[in-house]
């Protein structure tokens, strides 16, 4: 009977990708008029999965540069999603609000969080800023109820679009904030030696470069499969939807990477180039459904992971100091910055605190963790990790949850005023 039940961990991989892959495919569906969210199932069964397998010790800290890969990937696939969402990406009114968030609410959270890791936690001057920056981005995958509309969809909500534009841009502004920290851990605190060339290149040039790249990237490319198919719809119609939306995240990322521009940014414009073409939305349509079908799987199996970590780390949850930074960063920290942005606009009070409360927390902060440790020697990176997965913990179960309790409140304003 031992050679019919054979355990060969390659099998055993594969066998677990195809059961991930059936609940990405069928937990959404079951999860559509319930008050939970995806993740917060894909916790759960990750803390499920630790418990069957007691005797394994996972250590994070061997597997960063594997970590740092899949993230990688995650967040390209969400910020192409998000580009494709915003349908006038090159008009103020798609950005009035989340300028605010981006400009105050952002830095002042950087700055809580640092300051918070330093006096709460006891992190390292550089490691505290580190957490600053990688507690930053509002996740453009979480919370899908909140997003904007769906591509061929009016933006009916200011506060959705709002939320999307915000997220879609500040992964990519986490990065100089990022370097800074790794730098500080590189060359010291005297950074009277090295700041000048972190503002000009990793925040300036770097940003500016990455924009670039990604309007041109996103324009060849459109005009590229127009090209082919010769303006013909039916014959756009027959470009592979799926390989064009793989181009859409590589092509722009690669070219930003290599020419020293900050990819997340190339892959976000590059899609708003493609969401801009109205008369072509049926093709924008279906990236975007081709991408959400990738997001889906490559969320279920950083969650699940995310899950089996916060299991195997669960004592975590019960440090005082880490539990009230945690929950002080969701609930106090990410509101009082978003509604001190919104400080003399014309928003109404419940839409200053949507925007300001649904600031969440999720892969981009474990993809900036873990490209940071392996760009520099951090101190206390264990604490680092315990605090980030904690922040994380809270953020998908508070915002997870109350999510579709503000979505109805926010259906039922907009119609109200229609």
């Amino acid at each position: 009977m031992g050679e019919f039940f054979k355990i060969d961990m390659h099998i055993s991989v594969l066998l677990a990708g195809g059961i991930i892959a059936l609940l990405a495919a069928v937990v959404p569906v079951l999860l559509r008029k319930k008050y939970l969210s995806a993740p917060i199932i894909y916790l759960l069964i990750g803390g499920l999965a630790y418990v069957a397998a007691l005797p394994l010790d996972v250590k994070p800290l061997e597997h960063l540069s594997a970590i740092e890969y899949i993230t990688e990937f995650v967040v390209l696939v969400a910020l192409a999603n998000t580009g494709l969402r915003i349908k006038e990406p090159f008009k103020w009114k798609t950005w009035k609000h989340a300028a605010r968030l981006l400009a105050i609410a952002m830095p002042v959270t950087i700055a809580a969080a640092a300051l918070l890791g330093w006096w709460a936690i006891g992190l390292a001057p550089a490691t505290a800023l580190l957490f600053g920056a990688l507690i930053s981005p509002t996740d453009p995958v979480l919370a899908s109820e909140l997003q904007t509309s769906e591509p061929g969809e009016e933006d009916r909500s200011q506060i959705k679009l709002g939320l999307t534009a915000e997220a879609g841009i500040n992964d990519g502004l986490a990065f100089p904030f990022t370097y800074l920290a790794i730098h500080a851990a590189q060359k010291g605190l005297d950074y009277k030696e090295w700041i000048g060339s972190w503002l000009l290149y990793d925040f300036f040039i770097k940003i500016a470069v990455g924009v670039a790249v990604g309007l041109f990237t996103g324009w060849a490319l459109f005009k590229l499969v127009l090209l082919l198919s010769n303006g013909s719809s039916s014959t756009l119609n027959k470009v592979s939807q799926g390989i064009l939306s793989v181009a859409l995240l590589l092509l722009p990322y690669g070219v930003s990477e290599i020419v020293g521009g900050y990819g997340f940014m190339a892959v976000f414009f590059a899609a708003c180039i493609f969401s801009r073409y109205e008369e072509h939305q049926p093709q924008v349509t279906s990236l975007h459904d081709f991408n959400e079908e990738l997001e889906r799987f490559v969320v279920a199996v950083i969650f699940i992971a995310t899950g089996f970590f916060i299991a195997l780390r669960h004592n975590v949850l019960f440090d005082t100091y880490i539990l009230l930074t945690a929950l002080a960063l969701v609930l106090i920290v990410r509101p009082a910055a978003g509604y001190v942005s919104y400080i003399g606009s014309e928003l109404k009070p419940f839409q200053k605190f949507v925007l300001s409360f649904y600031g969440i927390r999720g892969i981009g902060s474990i993809y900036y963790l873990s490209y940071a440790l392996n760009a520099a020697d951090f101190e206390n990176p264990e604490k680092l990790i315990d605090i980030t997965a904690a922040v994380i913990f809270f953020s998908v179960l508070i915002h997870g949850i109350t999510a579709r309790m503000v979505q109805k409140r926010i259906s039922r304003s907009e119609h109200a005023t229609t």
